[in-house]
């Protein structure tokens, strides 16, 4: 018996079910936020700034091209990869089978200081790598 185990023994029953409620709060909880989706891997990707773009690269080793999807907002990108995956078991004594299915959504918001157009995004996957190149359309304006 443990120190923790021989101490809370010696407290009344009721203080006991207590102890023992919160701890299986705690326990459960741990359980159910293990999976959330708030607590799942990020993207990683660098951002630098070139003279005349913006490049962004993001590692996605493993993902097959159709499960990317890339949108363009007023100003910033959104990365977002769906991941799927489909388990048949098949039980020959019994011949049974057993579908599970499992879908992992991965998503990265880019913020960007600037306005982007769609037409000028250009966007490329190769060996798990996406490569996202913005032009950089701003003119400096002289001050008198």
């Amino acid at each position: 018996m443990s120190e923790k185990e021989s101490w809370s023994r010696k407290l009344p029953q009721g203080y006991q079910d207590i102890l023992k409620s919160i701890d299986d709060f705690f326990q459960q909880t741990h359980e159910r936020l293990v999976d959330h989706p708030l607590f799942s891997q990020t993207i990683p990707i660098r951002v630098s700034n070139q003279r005349s773009q913006v490049l962004i690269e993001a590692e996605l080793p493993g993902v097959d091209r159709k499960q990317i999807s890339l949108d363009v907002y007023n100003q910033g990108i959104h990365i977002k990869v769906c991941e799927q995956e489909e388990l048949l078991i098949q039980e020959d004594k019994t011949r049974t089978e057993e579908r599970q299915q499992s879908i992992r959504i991965r998503e990265r918001f880019i913020p960007l200081g600037f306005h982007l157009s769609q037409s000028n995004v250009i966007a490329h996957y190769k060996n798990g790598l996406l490569s996202i190149r913005i032009p950089i359309t701003h003119q400096r304006i002289d001050i008198q």
